[in-house]
């Protein structure tokens, strides 16, 4: 069975403004597979177009790894996830600053940073272990914030804002498309390089 595309929920923004007030990342949601829904599969064939040949990527937030699906041949690919996905997932929670060891070509959060209390802090580590960057973020466009927390978001940078928090952690963006637009938010897509 496949599971419904998330909708705000009351509840779930109850919870989100609980989990901002303790800092902590929703642990339960993401262990439950049925979170994982097949209309990302869209959004990570889109992202593997920017990934050349024969790159090494790491997929921070991989959840049901769609991105392995669409890499471009030669490609070697590494998830990491808040729980254990599968063979060879790194399991780290970037609320408590954990980021995956290694370095790469390439680094992916897609649909990942609007569940992080502070943003630039994986941005930033991110450089640290990778030249290039793909990410994609659901820019805040002044709809009320209990729409953001009822999709289990807790920050609402609008475009711009995310823009600036890429370039202060030290990525050029090299291009952007807009992946999905919705009354609540426009999706957009971003790939990077590190600058310096």
């Amino acid at each position: 069975m496949i599971a419904r595309p998330p909708t705000p929920d009351p509840e779930r923004a109850r919870r989100t403004e609980q989990l901002i007030g303790r800092g902590e990342t929703d642990v339960q949601r993401w262990s439950s597979a049925q979170n994982l829904h097949s209309q990302w599969d869209e959004r990570a064939s889109l992202a593997a177009k920017c990934i050349p040949e024969d790159a090494s990527v790491l997929d921070v937030g991989c959840g049901a790894m769609a991105l392995a699906r669409y890499l471009k041949p030669g490609c070697r690919y590494f998830p990491a996830d808040l729980v254990d996905r599968g063979s060879g997932c790194q399991i780290v929670d970037l609320n408590k600053r954990e980021f995956p060891a290694g370095t790469y070509d390439w680094i992916a959060f897609l649909g990942v940073l609007e569940y992080i209390h502070d943003v630039g802090w994986p941005l930033s580590r991110a450089g640290d272990s990778a030249p290039n960057l793909i990410v994609t973020y659901c820019t805040h466009v002044g709809a009320k914030p209990e729409l953001r927390r009822g999709m289990g978001w807790v920050n609402d940078l609008t475009q711009s804002e995310f823009e600036a928090a890429l370039a202060h952690a030290g990525w050029e963006i090299r291009s952007r498309q807009e992946v999905k637009r919705s009354a609540t938010n426009i999706q957009m897509m971003f790939a990077c390089t590190r600058t310096g």
